[in-house]
């Protein structure tokens, strides 16, 4: 199921960007880096943009606010999930609406992917109906096609 989310990872380390995009990529997703303000509205601003962007509020050229509430404020919001350091942006409105947060730790990485999956999960909850049906809906589904 992971394969088909494609993911955008914008900090403006490339540590970070290479580390991350590696543990992704190994999950199964498509990954996609920004190393800037710009390049994440770039990557954003097209017909099928990605389904997640993790996003490190301290971006150069465009803030990471700035970037965030760009955002949430399309037609069709990109839902963002915040890995930063804990910061003194925590109860900005925008960030209090984003998809998800999970703060930069330096051994987190299980917790980072639990977050990624579980946002992914929040956000495109029609891509995961692969649940099996209960035995009622099976009974009444045999009875349909009758």
């Amino acid at each position: 199921m992971a394969d088909q989310f494609t993911i955008l990872i914008a900090d403006r380390n490339p540590h970070v960007r290479g580390f991350l995009r590696r543990e992704l990529i190994a999950e199964g997703y498509r990954v996609q880096v920004a190393k800037d303000g710009r390049e994440v509205l770039r990557i954003t601003d097209v017909e099928e943009p990605p389904e997640l962007v993790v996003l490190d509020l301290d971006m150069p050229y465009v803030s990471g606010l700035k970037i965030l509430e760009e955002l949430q404020n399309r037609k069709s919001p990109v839902p963002v999930l915040i890995h930063t350091f804990l910061t003194e942006y925590a109860k900005h409105p925008a960030v209090q609406r984003a998809a998800g947060f999970c703060e930069k730790r330096g051994n987190n990485i299980d917790s980072f992917k639990a977050t990624v999956a579980q946002v992914l999960r929040k956000c495109h909850p029609r891509r995961f109906s692969s649940t099996p049906a209960t035995r009622e809906e099976r009974t009444e589904n045999s009875f349909d096609a009758e």
